[in-house]
């Protein structure tokens, strides 16, 4: 009777036991193994979506970065043009002001100058001095003109422009008929540049003068100095012409 009922048993749990078997195999069928991999596909599916808005996002960002970074060079670059253009302005202007400085600075330097075959250096507003003078005797003001020269030969006594300042105060004073003046001022041109470009019509005023003067003998021998020394100047015609006169 107990063997009975333990086969009974047995018998029972062999039953239940196969049962269960059944059922899990049921689960690990064919279909519920693609259920599992449709589900993973899914989830690698979302975690790959996932990524993509995340790699899209940064992508956005940037962008919206580098167009902030191409603004901001292109600002830059927008300021070193005026810059660069401030610069060349600047430049300019420090070009400018440098050459009038220097300009300036020259205005008050000497200037070696060549006056008719005479070198020297020429002080600042000595031209001028020299410019307003002859333009008085040209002007016919002779007293200014006397003035401005004489005033000129002494502050400028190595200037390249003195012979011609004494040739014009000598050529003034016999125009006033001041004879003895001129004769002195001829004669001081004439020994202290020989070979100035001058020098025959001095000596035709120096003769003028000293015979004017009534000194007839050094007047003559100035006419045949003149005639010797600078035969083919039209001073020197002048000069036979009056020695003509003197017979």
């Amino acid at each position: 009777m107990q063997q009975s009922k333990c086969f009974s048993f047995l018998h029972n749990s062999t039953a239940a036991l196969a049962a269960v078997v059944f059922v899990g195999l049921s689960f690990t069928s064919p279909s519920s193994f693609a259920f599992i991999e449709d589900g993973e596909a899914r989830r690698a599916i979302l975690d790959l979506r996932a990524q993509l808005s995340a790699s899209q996002k940064a992508q956005v960002e940037l962008q919206g970065r580098l167009d902030e970074l191409n603004q901001e060079t292109a600002k830059l670059r927008g300021r070193s043009e005026v810059l660069e253009k401030q610069v060349e302005e600047l430049t300019a202007q420090q070009k400018t002001f440098y050459q009038d400085l220097n300009d300036r600075m020259k205005k008050h330097e000497p200037q070696v100058m060549e006056i008719e075959g005479v070198q020297g250096k020429v002080q600042p507003g000595e031209k001028e001095a020299y410019d307003a003078a002859l333009k008085a005797f040209q002007d016919g003001n002779l007293k200014r003109a006397d003035t401005g020269f004489q005033s000129f030969v002494k502050k400028y006594p190595n200037s390249p422009y003195w012979p011609l300042a004494q040739f014009w105060l000598g050529n003034s004073e016999y125009a006033q008929k001041d004879h003895k003046s001129a004769i002195a001022t001829l004669q001081s041109m004439v020994k202290r540049y020989p070979l100035h470009g001058r020098v025959p019509d001095a000596l035709l005023t120096l003769a003028n003068s000293q015979i004017e003067a009534g000194q007839k003998p050094a007047g003559k021998k100035t006419l045949e100095n003149l005639i010797a020394k600078h035969p083919d100047t039209e001073a020197a015609d002048l000069a036979k012409q009056a020695l003509k006169r003197l017979k």
